[in-house]
């Protein structure tokens, strides 16, 4: 059997409010909709209006946004994760959402990753991050001050680090990883 690998590409979220949060995704996240409409599969009655949204050139989405959802019910996802290259980059979005006037959630360090948690129109809970130097144990989650210098918050993430046995710089991390994930495959090759 050839390698199986699969990779998470996209996330399908039925909406209260469709227009609110391709506005959103679009104005917020510099995504584009590469197409939008009324499904064309199924019976009339339970087609649903949907769009699909990407900010990558090699995905036609990665946001499918689907009209239909009712009002009274809370999101059904703890979050969704959007990855930014640089703490300078995820500092420039915190001060965009705090200047903008879209509500901060939380700012966490949580010693592999900065974060920052923001809400959609939905209500469904968004997360931009991006990776620290170190591998640490999870769920771990200090708060964090993005008005503290670059390396403030690299001491601080130090000391945080620090307290965990296991932790380890990332590239040792992702080697261990890719040994894992090798292995794994193997297995499911020899599983099937």
């Amino acid at each position: 059997m050839a390698s199986f690998n699969p990779r998470l590409a996209h996330i399908g979220i039925f909406c209260k409010d469709l227009d609110a949060m391709v506005d959103f995704y679009t104005r917020e996240f510099g995504m584009i909709v590469t197409d939008s409409g009324l499904g064309k599969s199924g019976k009339a009655a339970t087609r649903r209006r949907g769009a699909f949204l990407s900010a990558d050139p090699t995905e036609h989405h990665q946001l499918a946004l689907i009209e239909g959802r009712d009002p009274d019910t809370p999101p059904t996802t703890a979050q969704i994760s959007f990855l930014v290259p640089t703490l300078q980059e995820l500092r420039a979005f915190w001060r965009h959402v705090e200047e903008t006037g879209i509500p901060v959630q939380v700012v966490k360090n949580h010693g592999n990753a900065w974060s920052v948690y923001i809400d959609d129109p939905d209500g469904n809970m968004l997360e931009v991050y991006t990776h620290s130097p170190w591998y640490v144990q999870q769920p771990l989650g200090e708060p964090l001050d993005l008005t503290d210098s670059e390396d403030e918050i690299m001491r601080q993430t130090e000391e945080l680090v620090a307290r965990d046995p296991a932790a380890r710089p990332r590239d040792e991390w992702m080697a261990m990883m890719k040994e894992k994930l090798a292995a794994a495959q193997v297995s499911f090759r020899h599983a099937g």
